[in-house]
């Protein structure tokens, strides 16, 4: 039985994500899977997988904000920004008090521009900064714009500090806490770091890969697992008919004349959005062509809607021929 969807993994320590992926792939007997935005093996927490059909989904989902859990480790910097590394300089942290931390920390929100770490999966010259950084090679970073959402520091008991961040998609939060202790002035690196939420899912959905080793498709719906039309809740849903989901499987247009007004979502022009069936779930993901509410009744031939995406139907599961 083919699983489509996402799996949303509580990844565990000291592991890489493309690890947990290759698991998944073994207990569930999926032949395509891939992970949406890589978590460091020393991090822990949501690791979106997207499963079969659901790897359509990827372009859809990375965009989306994370938020994070961590604690930073004032007074030392690491070769990695984390515990994994080896200590580079030492510096006294004893006379920083809680409110120049605490400042600090706010000096970080917003828009901001960080260098990634050597130990990261950019590629320079067509390997991986990890493979120069492992030869002992420092090569020459640029600059990325980042946004941090929200920053706040949640404990602090030096040289320790607990905070969590929402940032946008890129964010290293390494490279975010090395920052943070040059600007204090004492230096700093990860002691943990644990995703809270990738887009729209979080650790309360998650399942641990403990727990994934019991079970099997024949287990499902089982904990974790997130249908194809379930997985873009922020995107406006249009219900086709069998009509239009014909046409849409076929990857044509949708033009004014296959619209009605009564079915349709509010959305802007250039939106994208889902259109889906009560039988066969997630049909396609559409780009709109035209604003909602300026859709040119009085021309029925002008394109509205183009499918970017279109999805196999929906195995049925044994238990719903039963019902």
């Amino acid at each position: 039985m083919r699983i489509d969807g996402l799996l949303i993994i509580d990844k565990p320590q000291g592991v890489t994500s493309l690890e947990v992926v290759r698991e998944v792939k073994h207990h569930l007997g999926v032949k395509r899977a891939g992970h949406i935005g890589t978590l460091d093996p020393f991090a822990t927490g949501v690791l979106p997988v997207a499963l079969n059909e659901g790897t359509k989904l990827i372009p859809f989902i990375t965009d989306e904000p994370k938020e994070y859990e961590a604690t930073l480790k004032l007074g030392e910097e690491t070769t990695t920004d984390d515990l994994t590394g080896k200590v580079t300089s030492s510096r006294p942290w004893e006379d920083v008090s809680h409110d120049i931390i605490r400042s600090v920390f706010q000096t970080f929100l917003g828009k901001i521009r960080q260098i990634p770490p050597m130990f990261s999966a950019i590629k320079i010259e067509g390997r991986p900064l990890y493979r120069w950084a492992r030869k002992g090679v420092e090569v020459e970073r640029r600059e990325r714009e980042v946004e941090i959402f929200g920053l706040q520091v949640e404990e602090i008991c030096p040289p320790q500090v607990r905070f969590k961040v929402s940032c946008s998609k890129g964010t290293y939060i390494r490279s975010l806490g090395r920052d943070i202790g040059r600007e204090i002035g004492c230096g700093a690196h990860l002691l943990q770091l644990k995703r809270i939420r990738s887009g729209p899912f979080n650790l309360e959905q998650s399942i641990s890969t403990e727990r994934l080793k019991g079970l099997s498709t024949l287990s499902l719906p089982f904990p974790g697992w997130i249908p194809l039309e379930e997985a873009l809740p922020s995107l406006p849903e249009m219900i086709g008919d069998e009509r239009l989901i014909r046409k849409v499987r076929h990857g044509r247009e949708m033009v004014v004349r296959d619209l009605s007004p009564q079915a349709l979502p509010v959305f802007e022009k250039g939106q994208w959005l889902k259109i889906t069936s009560p039988e066969e779930g997630l049909v396609a993901i559409l780009k709109s062509e035209v604003r909602g509410c300026e859709i040119p009744w009085a021309n029925p031939e002008r394109v509205a809607l183009r499918p970017l995406r279109v999805f196999h139907p929906k195995k049925r599961f044994p238990c719903e021929d039963q019902v």
